[in-house]
């Protein structure tokens, strides 16, 4: 995306504006006008702007971008959250170290248990909850140690006991259990 000042001069030229015309149609001194449209005054006040807008006959959001408030992950009801999670979860399983992958699911996991409240019935909104669930549980897992391994062309499982790091599996599949308000012979086994 362009910088503000090089939109700013494109408008003002397209038009066929010298400096001093659009300042007198935005009401401001020339002086301002000069240091917005050179990138000397990077952040003009709200009022600078829309006068600079009004007199290119755009609106100011066409000049200056508004940015998304930043995502966090405990941002569960932000419409990017979703999309957000997936992206970073697929970027640190091709990317990122195994210690990484599991600091990023213990932090997605504290607000899966937080957000994720669980019931005894089933919920339209839950299946939303038991991907992410899988999603956390997936990068707690050291992808060199998967269940599953390639011999000879072929899947064959792995032994379970070669599961690092030891028992975080359980663990993950315990304390899912026990925020969704499940029996304890729910899930048990904890993975396959």
């Amino acid at each position: 995306m362009d910088r503000p000042a090089t939109v700013i001069e494109r408008l003002r030229v397209e038009r066929g504006l010298t400096q001093a015309e659009a300042c007198r149609r935005g009401s401001l001194a020339r002086a301002t006008w000069s240091n917005v449209e050179s990138g000397r005054a990077a952040n003009p006040t709200s009022e600078t702007k829309l006068r600079i807008a009004r007199a290119l006959g755009v609106r100011p959001s066409s000049i200056w971008r508004v940015r998304p408030r930043p995502l966090h992950l405990e941002d569960t009801e932000d419409p990017r959250w979703a999309a957000g999670v997936r992206a970073m979860a697929r970027r640190l399983e091709r990317e990122a170290p195994a210690r990484e992958r599991r600091r990023f699911a213990d932090r997605l996991i504290a607000v899966l248990d937080r957000a994720d409240r669980g019931s005894g019935r089933r919920v339209a909104d839950e299946d939303r909850w038991e991907e992410f669930w899988d999603l956390a549980s997936s990068l707690t897992i050291d992808p060199d140690m998967t269940p599953i391994e390639i011999v000879d062309g072929r899947l064959v499982e792995r032994e379970l006991d070669r599961l690092t790091p030891a028992g975080r599996m359980l663990v993950v599949a315990a304390r899912r259990r026990r925020g969704r308000g499940r029996g304890a012979a729910a899930g048990s086994g904890g993975c396959s």
